[in-house]
């Protein structure tokens, strides 16, 4: 009797653990510096080179590789929402690549990120859209 009491109270802590870490909003100031995009919209990036974003949070800019070509834009952040974000539309090279099909994926994601979540660990973040779906995790670089 006293194991099923002690386990159908342990279900509700452990569903509590699996969703916290992704519900955890932080400061989207602490984009600042190279990331690493390791996946998007769900589908892990696994070739080398991988596409990265470089944040400058002092002059609100972003710039970096979408896999093959390169972007640069601009952040806004909201005083009122320290998590909120939002990435202006990018300026890109045109190069035509053999993959086209993450470029395409990390641009359109991109256009759709409005705040940013702590990952796993410190070395992790989540951007994500409005209804908290994650478009990309990024890896500290």
């Amino acid at each position: 009797m006293k194991k099923a009491i002690l386990t159908l109270l342990m279900i509700p802590a452990f569903v509590g653990m699996l969703f916290s870490c992704s519900e955890v909003k932080t400061d989207a100031k602490k984009l600042e510096g190279k990331w690493n995009i390791v996946e998007v919209k769900g589908e892990k990036i696994l070739k080398e080179g991988l596409p990265n974003m470089e944040f400058d949070m002092k002059d609100n800019k972003v710039h970096g590789n979408a896999g093959c070509n390169i972007f640069n834009s601009t952040v806004v952040l909201d005083d009122q929402d320290i998590s909120s974000i939002t990435i202006n539309p990018a300026a890109t090279t045109m190069m035509a690549c053999p993959d086209m099909e993450t470029e395409d994926a990390i641009l359109k994601a991109m256009g759709d990120v409005k705040s940013v979540k702590a990952g796993q660990s410190e070395n992790e973040m989540l951007l994500v859209d409005t209804d908290g779906n994650v478009l990309m995790v990024l890896s500290k670089n």
